[in-house]
């Protein structure tokens, strides 16, 4: 494993943005960006690789701290869950809820439109066969168990039932669905909902990080009033690829997406497209024609490159496309004002 080295020897690396020093057990140090833990290891981001390490090999104040990340279920405290106004809705940040509700009742029905009809088959014919994430049992796509299939959300206190609200679906690269907490305030000021599935990570088959975050958006708007013209989905790095291939998948629920920290491959490009199964001519269809592209970086983000390479062939398609450059940040989510600015163009 390449960590123990790594904390063996400490190397002159860039750190992620949101990056902590991790301690191991001898006292060497290491910066890196948290993921997520299954109890038993935890999951670092480091120069834009995912890195497994032993829970019991790092500091005690460490694995003190990934605890409280994963009670809390986000790298920072969230704000207090389950608050409960006089109409009765609870609002607030509610981690590890039961994905109950399914946008089709089987894959048929995901499959029903014609493109996305394609896609599937591009996945079941190999598409990503290489990668971890790629090529599966479409039966696998579709399990869904309450017990293990769950959301956060996050509802404004101003949210009261009696005026549609917009929503935000993120999709992570990691298991515990985390975004900053610091969109909190971008979410209560433009009155928006916020979900992401947990358990859709890097290393989820991408046609069930997909399947699964749409049905928990379905679950959330079972119970909540959502203004169906007002949703965007995104995500951050692989999270950030597959936003883009669900908005355009799933034209009809979006307005836009936004993928921070991610370039997307068009059908036809060079590079190896992102979206198995389609081709240019989808994109110029109703209603996804009329789906607004957003990618956030910037010049410490690896990605940064390829980004700037695949946003002037987006620009080149004459799509509705923006590219966000924002000086020094790294391979992390937006900072909550230049996330702001994507939603308010795709709103505008």
């Amino acid at each position: 494993m390449a960590l123990p080295l790594v904390l063996g020897v400490l190397l002159p690396l860039t750190a992620p943005l949101s990056a902590r020093t991790w301690t191991n057990a001898e006292g060497r140090e290491i910066e890196a960006e948290y993921v997520s833990s299954d109890g038993e290891k935890v999951v670092l981001l480091l120069n834009g690789k995912e890195i497994p390490y032993p829970l019991e090999k790092l500091s005690e104040a460490d694995r003190e701290w990934v605890e409280k990340q994963e009670a809390d279920g986000a790298e920072e405290a969230p704000d207090t869950p389950g608050d409960t106004d006089d109409s009765g809705v609870e609002t607030g940040y509610r981690p590890d809820l039961p994905i109950t509700e399914r946008l089709f009742s089987d894959l048929d029905g995901y499959c029903r439109d014609r493109t996305r009809r394609e896609v599937f088959l591009a996945f079941e014919d190999g598409a990503f066969a290489d990668a971890p994430t790629g090529n599966d049992d479409p039966e696998r796509w579709m399990a869904r168990d309450p017990e293990k299939d769950r959301y956060n959300l996050y509802v404004p206190a101003s949210y009261d039932g009696s005026e549609p609200y917009g929503l935000y679906l993120h999709i992570a690269p990691s298991d515990g669905g985390n975004y900053p907490p610091a969109w909190h305030a971008v979410f209560d000021e433009r009155k928006m909902i916020a979900v992401s599935a947990r358990a859709v990570g890097n290393g989820t088959p991408m046609m069930r990080r997909v399947t699964l975050s749409v049905d928990a958006m379905e679950t959330v708007m079972k119970d909540h009033i959502v203004d169906s013209k007002r949703c965007v989905v995104g995500g951050l790095s692989g999270g950030g690829h597959m936003a883009m291939l669900t908005a355009a998948m799933f034209p009809e629920r979006f307005a836009g997406a936004v993928s921070h920290a991610a370039q997307s491959y068009l059908p036809g490009d060079s590079g190896g497209s992102h979206f198995p199964g389609m081709d240019l001519r989808d994109f110029g269809r109703s209603p996804r024609d009329e789906l607004k592209w957003v990618v956030i970086s910037g010049d410490k983000d690896k990605n940064y490159g390829e980004i700037q390479k695949t946003s002037e062939l987006w620009l080149e398609e004459k799509l509705s496309y923006r590219f966000i450059d924002v000086p020094g940040m790294g391979h992390v989510n937006a900072a909550p004002e230049d996330f702001a600015k994507a939603l308010d163009w795709i709103f505008e």
